[in-house]
């Protein structure tokens, strides 16, 4: 995929504040929930924790020389319970960049989605061992350290106070978009952060007040002291944490799956299988492992599956090589607001979790953009899923899980999204209902009356309302039924797989304790729905897979032979690699007879359906670029981007073509594997760019600003050096905050070439020294400021001919005055834009004398940074002014 730097970069240069979630849109995601329930879900968790607190307490007086938390191997440990056989059980901090490697870039400015999403006003709730530094540059502004909370953590040698794993953390989730830093994959977000002390009851608060996603870098110490049989446990800890997910249906708890898989009491036994252990063993997280950056699989990441033969870890992301924020300096042992990890052993699956829950608040804001709703929990949870890059034994797997985050076919997914057909009446009773003999009349008439109270619940999808994907939330009752369907149709598109995918929030299964033994494989679900996907033309049945167990964990997973064998899992997966453009596609859904009488609702989500109107890729249709410049220095937003030679067929060309002055490219975008109509772009070579117009700029001591710079080709790259250097940014430059004058370099820049670039223009950012409120006479800040370098233009080829212009107040929250002196006089022309390029002042002077002043009234604009464009005889001077 190639980006663009100047396409859209007007259309989205507004924050998206209308994909916020607002405290009006979390209120929406707790209107299910009764406030009489919420007090008793808060009361429940209050109680469960002052009795675990009470038994700890017990333990530590019966043996004083244990300690409640400690320092071992760079990790800290905590005793967070003690279990039902009266055994202490520790947890500890899961240590071991990956926006790119799960697609999530692909949201951002530029990316393939031609979307603008970062996080912003998105919230996180983070749960590790200690406090964040929040004044660190990477997280100031954007965390906060929630009241009750343990704030010393735990620092090297008890050398400070506050959590490095913490810090760390949370920046690989929120932090922000700074030159040559590490940001976090939704930078845009901000953070509410607390210990892991009483995680339950804060979440179950933080889920109250309408929050979707948290982060858990944290799990049992699982080594050689572990009792064998917690390993694979549906225990009290899993199956607390299913209560409280149950309860809150849009909220979906990231849980690191644990880094034991060489070190593990389990590994010489079991071949590093079977590691899955208290949170990461409940049905309703997403248990997050780690691969490599070339998507091999971690010396570290902990394998499943449970005992039940669930599927965990459920995804994964990058966990190796993550450098983030650290709370203290690694060298001086000391707290520092520039302090980072780096990437040399700088890895595990607690900072592939943060990555993946990153990744869910982009995908909720995303998807709140184009439909002003947030997915249910088992929605986001099937997306992700179900849009999963296979890696390792195809199909799920005890090491991968589904597979890598693919951020970017998710974001198609929601991006092509179909709309609901039309109620049609199906067939949507069995047939073997019509034809046995083994039930009697008075069954068979109260299945056929229930099938056809159903007819309602079902319809097509048809070909004109289909576009690539298929998402709906089903919250009617299904019947705890096995002999009634319900059904969906869908049309396949022959240019990808049909996956067809359906997940559930599962109430607390049955809890798995000591007496149980060893890997027991009683499932713990309890509603239990499953599916078939039947081609209606050829008349095949495909099932959905069937995961390995403990048993033949080294195995490949299969597919399931009859409805409900034997797959305990609450998300069910169908993947049809044989489905061909136009083959119609009926998916039949059922409840089992085991499953509670009561609602509960069930998520589906299609991917590989028919596209409809794919749009061609985005592209500036004429480009510059340098003489030397290839086809890889083509931009267009798009997935998937093919360049060809022709509007029809054609060849297509390799990165390594030269490109052909006037001559024109053709680009495609490939999305869900079909193919777009093509867009032209026009080549026209430019050996020379001319530098930039760079306008002069003052911010306040301790203040950020934006800086503008214009071209007539290319894009402005700004540097912080003369020459050389990383580009800071493409477009416009936000600085960080400045306390001092900073000097800022910008040239004109085309395509990727390095000899395609302007000289560079000095642009400099001075502190405005001004005090607030002193009022200066008109005339006397004309003087003050008429000999400055930046106030003044020099016509070209006449030195004697000057123009000198001030404008004044700068900001300003109303009027706005300049004065102009000239060497004769002239008429005025004087334009001001707002920064969408749109005329919002046009005015035509006469000036009789040297000097002419006048006064703009702004009270009325809105507030963001104005171009005003003077013009006197041959001379033309342009100021940014802001309205504050």
């Amino acid at each position: 995929m190639k980006t663009t730097h100047l396409l859209l970069s007007i259309l989205l240069f507004f924050c998206i504040s209308a994909n916020a979630q607002t405290a009006e849109e979390r209120a929406k995601n707790v209107d299910s929930i009764s406030k009489q329930k919420a007090e008793q879900l808060k009361s429940t968790f209050q109680n469960r924790f002052n009795d675990s607190e009470k038994k700890v307490q017990d333990y530590l007086k019966k043996n004083p020389k244990v300690k409640r938390s400690f320092e071992k191997n760079g990790s800290l440990h905590y005793l967070h319970h003690i279990d039902n056989s009266g055994k202490p059980v520790y947890i500890n901090t899961k240590n071991r960049e990956s926006a790119t490697l799960i697609k999530a870039d692909q949201l951002y400015k530029g990316g393939s989605m031609g979307a603008n999403i970062t996080g912003d006003s998105m919230v996180v709730g983070v749960w590790d061992g200690g406090e964040v530094r929040a004044t660190h540059e990477l997280l100031s502004g954007k965390v906060t350290m929630q009241a009750n909370q343990t704030l010393d953590g735990v620092g090297a040698n008890k050398t400070y106070a506050g959590n490095n794993h913490m810090t760390h953390v949370t920046g690989t989730i929120v932090g922000k978009n700074l030159p040559n830093k590490p940001r976090g994959v939704a930078y845009g977000a901000k953070a509410l952060c607390y210990d892991w002390n009483s995680d339950l009851q804060e979440m179950a608060e933080f889920g109250l007040k309408g929050y979707l996603i948290s982060n858990h870098s944290y799990g049992y110490t699982n080594d050689t002291t572990t009792a064998t049989w917690i390993f694979g446990a549906y225990d009290e800890t899993a199956k607390n944490w299913d209560f409280l997910t149950r309860s809150l249906p849009n909220y979906l708890p990231f849980v690191a799956v644990g880094n034991e898989q060489e070190d593990s009491g389990n590994r010489k036994a079991k071949l590093g299988y079977d590691i899955i252990t208290g949170s990461s063993a409940s049905k309703n997280v997403m248990t997050v492992g780690a691969v490599n950056g070339d998507k091999t699989m971690s010396d570290y990441s902990n394998w499943g599956p449970t005992d039940d033969g669930r599927v965990k870890p459920e995804i994964v992301a990058k966990g190796t090589g993550i450098n983030s924020s650290l709370f203290a300096d690694k060298k001086t042992k000391t707290p520092s607001d520039t302090a980072y990890s780096g990437v040399i052993n700088s890895q595990g699956t607690s900072y592939a979790a943060p990555a993946a829950a990153g990744a869910g608040l982009l995908l909720q804001q995303y998807y709140y953009s184009l439909y002003k709703t947030y997915l249910k929990s088992s929605t986001l949870k099937a997306l992700m899923l179900g849009t999963a890059e296979d890696l390792g034994q195809p199909g799920p797997d005890p090491k991968f899980g589904w597979g890598l985050l693919d951020i970017e076919k998710a974001a198609n997914a929601i991006k092509y999204k179909s709309i609901i057909g039309n109620t049609v009446k199906l067939a949507v009773v069995d047939t073997t209902i019509k034809k046995t003999t083994t039930i009697d009349s008075v069954a068979r008439k109260k299945a056929l009356a229930l099938a056809d109270s159903l007819v309602k619940k079902s319809y097509v999808v048809s070909d004109t309302a289909s576009r690539g994907a298929y998402i709906e939330e089903m919250a009617f009752k299904f019947p705890a039924d096995t002999l009634v369907e319900i059904s969906r149709e869908v049309t396949a598109s022959g240019c990808s797989p049909l996956i067809v995918s359906i997940a559930w929030t599962d109430i607390e299964g049955v809890e798995q304790t000591i007496k149980d033994g060893i890997d027991p494989t009683v499932s713990r679900l309890i509603y239990d729905y499953d599916m078939i996907v039947k081609n209606v033309t050829k008349n095949t049945t495909f099932r959905a897979w069937k995961p390995v167990s403990i048993a033949n964990r080294t195995a490949d997973a299969t597919k399931e032979t009859t409805w409900f064998d034997g797959n305990g899992n609450n998300y069910r997966q169908v993947k049809i690699d044989s489905a061909k453009k136009g083959e119609k596609y009926k998916i039949f859904l059922r409840k089992s007879k085991t499953s509670p009488d009561s609602a509960r609702l069930l998520s589906l989500v299609v991917t590989g359906t028919s596209m409809r109107d794919l749009a061609k890729p985005v592209a500036d249709t004429i480009q510059y670029f340098c003489s030397a410049s290839t086809i890889a220095d083509l931009t267009a937003i798009g997935t998937n981007i093919k360049w060809f030679d022709s509007l029809q067929v054609g060849k297509i060309y390799a990165d390594t073509i030269k490109l052909a002055e006037k001559k024109t490219y053709y680009a495609s975008q490939t999305v869900f594997g079909c193919e777009s109509p093509r867009v032209a772009v026009i080549i026209k070579n430019v050996i020379t760019l001319e530098a930039p117009v760079a306008l002069e700029t003052k911010v306040k001591t301790g203040s950020a600003v934006t800086l503008i710079a214009t071209c007539k080709a290319g894009t402005p790259n700004w540097y912080a050096t003369a020459t050389g250097g990383i580009s800071l940014s493409s477009g416009n430059l936000r600085t960080p905050k400045l306390k001092t004058d900073t000097a800022y370099y910008v040239a004109c820049e085309s395509g990727k070439n390095a000899n395609c670039t302007s000289i560079r223009t000095l642009q400099m950012v001075k502190i405005d020294t001004a005090k607030k409120g002193n009022s200066i006479p008109m005339t006397d800040v004309y003087k003050q400021n008429q000999k400055e370098a930046n106030a003044r233009i020099v016509s070209e080829g006449t030195d004697s001919e000057e123009v000198f212009i001030n404008v004044f107040p700068n900001p300003t929250t109303g009027l706005c005055y300049w004065k102009i002196l000239s060497n004769e006089p002239s008429t005025l022309n004087l334009t001001m834009y707002n920064s969408m390029g749109k005329e919002q002042v046009n005015q035509n002077i006469s000036i009789p004398s040297q000097t002419h002043e006048g006064m703009i009234d702004m009270s009325s604009f809105n507030s963001g940074a104005y171009i005003l464009k003077f013009k006197a005889g041959e001379n033309i001077i342009t100021k940014k002014v802001i309205k504050n």
